[in-house]
């Protein structure tokens, strides 16, 4: 009797133990559903996750030594967005959704400043804005209100220096302005599409 048993528990182990074995081979899962995947390094550290939080999924990886995400998806209620984050834990890249739906990229350089702006504005087109290194428009470039393109610059003062655009009859127009920001110099077309040139002494 015992021998009978024994052989039926060794059947059942080897059966088993073959499933087992065929099993371990199969090294894809067709469906895997989650709320959260954390990732972490060897020594256990967590290093990235993936999951949603009430209204909100996300994903984000940094290194063992970064103390914040590296890089950062989110997908909120209003749009999503995409950051990239320097060794000090500073936005550097940024693609994102603003609140009225647009969509705006955004380039930093050290201490978290923004050095660069691309973004589309609700109905008025696209604008790209560039900044130094206090974080002071140095250059804007986009579309006006009546669809035209125009240039501006400013000086270290946040004053406006030179315009070059599209004017309201949908003319050329160069104005100057000195370190003050006060005009000196216009080039443009008057209204009987003649040239106009006009200066200030003062």
């Amino acid at each position: 009797m015992n021998q009978y048993l024994a052989g039926f528990i060794s059947a059942i182990v080897l059966t088993t133990s073959f499933f087992l074995f065929i099993g371990a081979k199969k090294r894809s899962i067709d469906n895997l559903t989650v709320q959260n995947i954390t990732i972490v390094d060897g020594k256990g550290k967590v290093v990235g996750k993936i999951g949603n939080d009430k209204f909100k999924s996300y994903l984000w990886l940094k290194s063992s030594k970064s103390k914040n995400a590296d890089i950062e998806f989110s997908s909120k209620k209003n749009g999503g967005f995409l950051k990239l984050r320097n060794s000090l834990g500073e936005d550097v890249v940024s693609m994102e959704v603003d609140k009225k739906g647009g969509g705006a990229i955004i380039l930093g350089g050290r201490g978290g400043i923004t050095s660069l702006k691309l973004e589309s504005v609700n109905n008025e087109g696209g604008r790209m804005t560039c900044f130094n290194l206090r974080g002071s428009e140095t250059v804007y470039m986009g579309t006006n209100k009546i669809n035209g393109g125009q240039i501006k610059t400013y000086n270290g003062l946040g004053l406006e220096t030179v315009f070059l655009g599209t004017d309201q009859n949908d003319a050329g127009l160069l104005s100057v302005n000195n370190n003050a920001g006060l005009f000196r110099a216009m080039v443009g077309v008057d209204r009987g599409d003649k040239g106009l040139l006009n200066s200030a002494n003062r």
